[in-house]
């Protein structure tokens, strides 16, 4: 808690040292999204810049949660500037010979469920921490988890 206050009051060697701390975090949950390594490496640069340039803003105990709300932000706006994300993105709509895997099939979500389910199950944050990533209340983040859960259920099988 001592790195943080002095982050907190601009002293750059200990926000190096938060950042430096949950990096990998943060760029795993870029990479899980892209799936390719230079755009995962680009927006992993700017989610770094923008935490060095507001960590001050920042409540002490949400610390790590906005960094990952910061490293979702700028994915989904690079997703979404690269023609990355389909407009109507129903699983219905693929079917790999019935054998898709479980990573093509959340790559196949539409965003919002896909950024719910990655956070929920390779993070495991709850539904009140994902819902301050996302800006979303508790219950609308079941609501996503669970519909999530039906569309890959119908497409990977029953197993879930």
């Amino acid at each position: 808690m001592d790195t943080i206050i002095k982050a907190k009051k601009g002293n750059k060697k200990a926000i190096k040292q938060i950042v430096k701390e949950n990096i990998i975090q943060v760029y795993r949950l870029i990479f899980l999204h892209t799936k390719y390594e230079e755009d995962a490496k680009n927006i992993l640069r700017d989610t770094i810049d923008f935490i060095y340039e507001n960590f001050s803003k920042v409540d002490n105990e949400k610390i790590i949660l906005w960094m990952y709300k910061i490293a979702i932000i700028n994915t989904n706006n690079f997703l979404k500037c690269n023609g990355m994300v389909e407009k109507n993105n129903s699983l219905n709509n693929y079917y790999y010979n019935n054998k898709i895997k479980m990573y093509e099939s959340i790559d196949l979500l539409d965003l919002k469920y896909r950024n719910v389910v990655i956070l929920k199950c390779y993070f495991d944050l709850s539904y009140d921490e994902i819902g301050y990533i996302l800006d979303l209340n508790s219950d609308t983040v079941k609501i996503y988890f669970r519909q999530s859960l039906k569309n890959l259920k119908v497409n990977v099988g029953e197993g879930l």
